[in-house]
């Protein structure tokens, strides 16, 4: 019996040392590596001088947005960037087919970048033509939507999106896009503002205030958050919050082409 249990320890020992030796023959498997969301591109220098000039003309700072463009205009003046700056702001002067050329343009040497449709949509607004500016902004939305399918960390596309959106009255998708364009970094004015024209939109009138409040406490001058802001108040009665605001964006927006409607306001 005691040979019969030696031998049986025996024999579970080079079992155990054999499993042990085909256990140091066998690599271990390497985990596979973890996947990495796509990073950010850095802007190039075109879009970033393009982007501050949109933003400057957002809020209706149209003599800083050309003096920005013609100082970059010989390094930058060929690429669609820039052509998308300058056709806005050609809108913004009142020079809609040089606008509508520009953008146009920029729309088809840059197929990707939502933001020469939008534009174009909000020139074609001005000109009184709806059914075309509904038609930009849905190109706008389809080329947000496909960069932020693309990368969801993109700020900039998840603002064209919103925006695009408000426009087309979906304001639930609208609201949603924003807030994920504040999060990532975007510009908070020019969120806020968004913001607040879907809720003039949707005739949200005191959400439509809170948000021009927010645009306002950060930029004074932002031209076009007093004629919203005063069409909110107009709707809540409060004629003497809306006659001021009339007056703050025809004082910063003479020539806009919202201005002869403001000062219908003011002759009531």
């Amino acid at each position: 019996m005691r040979h019969t249990a030696t031998a049986l320890i025996t024999a579970g020992l080079m079992l155990g040392m054999a499993a042990a030796a085909i256990a140091q023959q066998t690599p271990t498997p390497v985990p596979p590596a973890p996947t990495r969301a796509p990073t950010a591109t850095p802007p190039t220098r075109a879009e970033r001088i393009a982007d501050r000039s949109i933003a400057l003309l957002a809020g209706w700072k149209v003599k800083a947005a050309e003096n920005l463009l013609t100082t970059n205009e010989q390094e930058l003046g060929s690429t669609p960037e820039y052509r998308a700056a300058l056709g806005y702001l050609r809108a913004a002067q009142g020079k809609w087919d040089d606008a509508t050329t520009l953008l146009r343009g920029a729309a088809a040497d840059k197929p990707t970048d939502p933001a020469p449709q939008y534009y174009l949509g909000e020139t074609m607004s001005w000109r009184q033509k709806p059914a075309d500016a509904d038609t930009a902004w849905k190109a706008a939305r389809t080329r947000a939507a496909a960069q932020v399918a693309a990368r969801a960390s993109d700020a900039r596309a998840q603002y064209y999106l919103g925006a695009a959106h408000a426009r087309l009255r979906q304001f639930g998708q609208a609201r949603t896009a924003l807030e994920q364009a504040r999060t990532l970094g975007f510009d908070s004015v020019l969120v806020d503002y968004q913001t607040g024209l879907s809720c003039v939109l949707e005739e949200k009138w005191q959400l439509a205030v809170e948000s021009f409040d927010k645009v306002l406490a950060k930029d004074v001058k932002f031209a076009h958050a007093y004629f919203y802001r005063g069409l909110a108040f107009g709707k809540l009665d409060r004629k003497d919050r809306m006659l001021a605001d009339m007056d703050l964006f025809v004082t910063y927006a003479p020539n806009a082409p919202e201005a002869a409607i403001a000062r219908l306001y003011l002759q009531r």
